[in-house]
């Protein structure tokens, strides 16, 4: 593997850091720092996008990768991979009990599609959720990079459907 779970946090937040001083430096803003709530999730999604796609390339595979693709009424898929792997990518986990609910929903339209649903998050720190996305996404469509080898874990996975 090209990344691991602290590589990427470490891309992400090096990332993150330059896209706020590069959003400073635009004229409206006028130097200030911007303090809005989908940046990060956008920094990190981006971030993802990057390292899998490396990874892919380095095993002599290069999907199309599409972004937001619409799934259901709003609901979009962050990443679809090859047109066969839709991934729901967070940077922090989940924030309130039920928070899969949605995901349910999601995951059966996605496999009316053909599609296989991953859920990637950066971390999940309180293991009742950690439960509840497993449950929902299942064992080997559910993973978090807070827990060592999961990205390789991840990859592995996406490439498995690939090659199918």
């Amino acid at each position: 593997m090209i990344y691991d779970e602290r590589s990427i946090r470490v891309l992400y937040e090096q990332n993150l850091d330059k896209a706020c001083k590069l959003l400073t430096t635009l004229p409206v803003a006028e130097g200030r720092e911007p303090r809005i709530k989908g940046l990060s999730g956008w920094v990190f999604q981006q971030t993802i996008h990057y390292c899998l796609s490396q990874e892919l390339r380095s095993l002599g595979l290069s999907p199309e990768f599409r972004e937001e693709v619409p799934l259901l009424g709003r609901a979009k898929i962050d990443l679809l991979v090859g047109g066969v792997v839709a991934i729901e990518i967070k940077s922090r986990g989940g924030f309130n009990k039920g928070y899969t609910e949605k995901y349910k929903r999601y995951k059966a339209e996605a496999e009316k599609k053909g599609w296989v649903y991953f859920y990637l998050t950066g971390s999940e720190s309180y293991e009742p959720y950690r439960k509840e996305a497993i449950s929902t996404f299942g064992k080997d469509r559910a993973f978090f990079l807070d827990k060592e080898g999961d990205w390789a874990r991840f990859v592995n996975e996406i490439v498995k459907i690939l090659n199918r």
